[in-house]
């Protein structure tokens, strides 16, 4: 063999190697693609089910199923232009993102996980168009959340291969996702049951996008309290975001506002400061002080003031009317070490342990760090931060004789087993105020929907409720000062008044237009929320007739009348009662049907002589 030879039989074993190694290569890349392989686990691999969210009554907010996760083969992709702009508008993804990942990316691209079924349908439509050549479905194990974008910010949502990123999908995912159990195929995770009721949640979520396009405000948010336990019925931030599509918003829509947006309360805030004034002996239900003229500062530099004169004034027309010259001089009457003691004890200034991550401290300064002017705006809702569920916690002390208790947003955790692992009770952490003190509260607050009452237009027939409304100015730090027309209109609301059962929260972040004042547009809302939640909760109404009733029911047993000259009536006896009839050699009687005699032929009184034929008809 001369050297030619042999450098090409060289060259015809290299060629035969290089083409085994890319057949094995092809081989491989194939058992990974293929439906069924490489996702699927072998015996020895068990699967991981995530456990479902559910609500207080088991209906399901969040629950693994089997969805589609997008991938693309580059080399079978022939029109990438037309290709990112279906299958980008398709995933809601910009579309110089997904032409910068496929540039990238030179064969294979996992393009987006979990899709929903109706992305997937419309995949699967343009594929059999002849479009998205080089674009597949696989198979994959995914979140779904049913009820789309209602509670989105408390359920949250999971990233790849199931690790819980936000709200209770990441403070229980240790319940929701166990380790893989070696002696079974499949491990399923632990049933997560919400405090959150669907029905209610709904109903706050419609109620707040109303609200949200009628005010053409910036945000709203409705909080529902079971006053007992401090179960958290309904936590409603609008606008929401779907959790099934997650990536298609930014941090700030996904944020739970609830319990990390920090704001001045304004004027619902007075139920709290007058309820520690009066808890600390700073003021009596009989001082009165005089707000005409307004309030001015020690140190004269600060002047508040009232929409009226209202003249002499209490503290139930300081709640009542929202005075907030009243309050400030009210703030007076304890030093401010004490107030803001009480305040803290209130829950203001700290987290109130909700088991959601993200929530915030809020803002309460302590006195060293306070001006002149501090005390007094503190009482009134100012130059304080608060959040949703701060303002929340401390009304549940308002309703439960003074006892501060941390709200509950889970009410227990089930094993896949049905076997209940843990109970979340009613959990109170701290007296904060004389239980006669927070009942006078609620009686000065019942005074705000009388007449002439800022939360007057809170009207539900046999319902007693006490309520607090507020319209707070914010501040702009561009101008240095509260704006003229950024507000935020707000009302607390407790009830029934007499034996508290629920609370609402609502606040309306930057309404737009001449309507703007808490007590005209929150109120009416408040209202409404109450109508549903009053039947929907069972609650009774002090005009409801209440019938009192031994317990058991006598019924007088039926008597067959005696046959004389004449035939008795028989009409409205049962069968049983017919049978000494049967019995009778002087009569024949035939009876048709089943029930009670209809009918009867002879008719009654007729005459009787023996061997009568009498005719029943029953029914």
């Amino acid at each position: 063999m001369d050297a030619s030879d042999k450098r090409l039989h060289r060259l015809r074993i290299f060629a035969f190697l290089i083409g085994g190694i890319a057949a094995l290569l092809f081989f491989r890349y194939t058992l990974i693609m293929l439906p069924g392989r490489g996702n699927t686990p072998t015996t020895g691999s068990p699967e991981v089910e995530r456990g479902p969210i559910l609500d207080r009554r088991g209906r399901i907010l969040a629950i693994q199923t089997r969805l589609d996760t997008v991938t693309a083969w580059k080399p079978d992709i022939d029109d990438p232009e037309t290709t990112i702009e279906i299958l980008a508008e398709i995933l809601d993804i910009p579309q110089d993102e997904l032409g910068d990942r496929l540039k990238t990316s030179s064969g294979f691209l996992t393009v987006q996980r979990t899709i929903t079924p109706s992305q997937s349908d419309a995949i699967r439509r343009e594929k059999q168009q002849g479009n998205l050549k080089g674009i597949s479905l696989q198979e994959d194990f995914g979140r779904s959340y049913p009820e789309r974008d209602s509670a989105g910010s408390v359920i949250g949502y999971v990233g790849v291969d199931d690790i819980g990123l936000s709200g209770i999908e990441y403070m229980f995912s240790g319940e929701l996702q166990p380790p893989p159990s070696p002696e079974n195929d499949l491990s399923m995770g632990n049933q997560v049951f919400l405090t959150l009721d669907l029905a209610v949640q709904s109903f706050a979520d419609e109620l707040g996008r109303d609200l949200l396009e009628t005010y053409n405000a910036d945000s709203v948010m409705i909080i529902v309290a079971d006053t007992k336990s401090a179960d958290l019925l309904a936590m409603s931030s609008i606008p929401s975001f779907d959790p099934n599509s997650f990536r298609s918003y930014d941090a700030e829509r996904r944020r739970n506002r609830l319990i990390s947006h920090i704001y001045e309360p304004g004027s619902v805030f007075k139920i709290f400061s007058i309820a520690g004034i009066i808890d600390l002996g700073g003021i009596g239900l009989t001082d009165v002080f005089n707000t005409s003229g307004g309030y001015q500062s020690t140190d004269g530099g600060f002047v508040i003031s009232d929409l009226f004169d209202y003249g002499r004034i209490s503290a139930k027309e300081i709640i009542k009317y929202s005075s907030n010259v009243g309050a400030a001089y009210a703030s007076e009457q304890v030093d401010p070490g004490s107030f803001y003691a009480i305040l803290r004890k209130l829950g203001f200034g700290e987290r109130t342990g909700v088991d959601l991550n993200g929530e915030e401290r809020g803002l309460l300064n302590p006195p060293e760090q306070w001006s002149a002017r501090s005390r007094p705006t503190i009482a009134i809702g100012q130059e304080i931060g608060v959040t949703a569920i701060q303002m929340v916690a401390a009304g549940l002390t308002l309703a439960n004789n003074g006892i501060f208790l941390r709200p509950q947003i889970v009410n227990r955790i089930v094993s896949p087993a049905g076997e209940v692992i843990r109970r979340f009770e009613r959990e109170p952490v701290r007296e904060v105020l004389k239980p006669s003190t927070a009942n006078t509260m609620l009686s000065l607050m019942e005074s705000a929907t009388e007449s002439g009452g800022t939360a007057r237009r809170i009207q539900v027939e046999g319902i007693r409720v006490a309520a607090k409304t507020g319209t707070a100015e914010v501040f702009d730090p561009k101008q240095g000062r509260y704006s003229d027309e950024h507000f935020i209109a707000s009302t607390l609301a407790i009830f029934p008044a007499d034996r508290p059962e629920l609370l609402i929260y609502l606040v309306i972040d930057h309404p737009r237009g001449p309507e703007f004042l808490g007590g005209r547009i929150a109120a009416p809302a408040v209202d409404s929320l109450i109508e549903f939640l009053v039947p929907y909760w069972d609650i009774p109404r002090d005009t409801d007739v209440v019938t009192h009733h031994p317990g058991k029911v006598v019924v007088d047993e039926q008597r067959l009348p005696p046959i004389g000259d004449v035939i008795p009536d028989y009409r409205g006896l049962s069968a049983r009662t017919l049978v000494p009839l049967l019995q009778r050699d002087d009569l024949t009687v035939r009876i048709t049907g089943s029930g009670w005699v209809v009918s009867q032929d002879p008719k009654p009184g007729s005459p009787f002589q023996k061997g009568t034929v009498l005719t029943l008809e029953l029914e």
